[in-house]
């Protein structure tokens, strides 16, 4: 059972054009990944906390993601990546985001991170953070990055009791260090990120 008041948020906001990116994550699709995968890793410098366990959720088979996998397996060796489908890749298991996770998994890690996955799922995007949310130790940070339009943007503002930021200079495919010119998606298409604390 989530109790909100247990949590406390960090950030909330969309991405700006003007943030840290990093071209190594660079892709042709990746317009808003080589921002939201550094991000990310700067929040998990940041929990103040030695040797973190983490829950890497949803997080993909191929190309940027099986880097970005690798990545946090070197800096973080106790790291398991789910997905709803099985991988033969090193610390890897199945979890469907939309079902409570698995009673191992429960106020079991320092972080979950879940990377541009929550507004893909036509579903109840709060149960599906609150299935993330379970999984943290006191202390322990939930992650996350999403697409918008996609993501069930005003049911979190009001789950969250807080409204998302807008930086002056939004991110978008146009304005990005790599511009989309793959997927056509609109201008006013952007990303943003969410962290949250439970309470130690």
């Amino acid at each position: 059972m989530i109790d909100i008041n247990e949590f406390r948020v960090l950030k909330f906001s969309f991405f700006s054009a003007e943030d840290a990116f990093d071209l190594r994550f660079g892709h042709e699709i990746c317009w808003s990944r080589i921002y939201e995968y550094p991000f990310v890793l700067a929040e998990l410098v940041a929990i103040p906390k030695k040797h973190l366990k983490i829950h890497n959720c949803s997080w993909g088979f191929r190309d940027m993601h099986v880097a970005f996998k690798t990545w946090l397996d070197i800096s973080y060796p106790e790291t398991i990546h789910s997905d709803i489908r099985p991988s033969s890749l090193y610390n890897t298991v199945v979890w469907d985001i939309n079902s409570p996770p698995n009673e191992s998994f429960v106020e079991n890690y320092d972080a979950v991170i879940n990377i541009s996955t929550l507004e893909e799922v036509p579903t109840d995007h709060i149960q599906i953070m609150k299935n993330h949310l379970i999984q943290l130790r006191r202390g322990g940070r939930f992650i996350a990055t999403f697409d918008v339009p996609g993501l069930q943007l005003e049911e979190i503002e009001n789950y969250l009791g807080q409204k998302i930021v807008t930086p002056p200079n939004r991110l978008s495919p146009r304005n990005s260090q790599i511009e989309d010119k793959v997927l056509s998606l609109p201008d006013d298409f952007t990303s943003g990120y969410l962290v949250v604390e439970r309470d130690g």
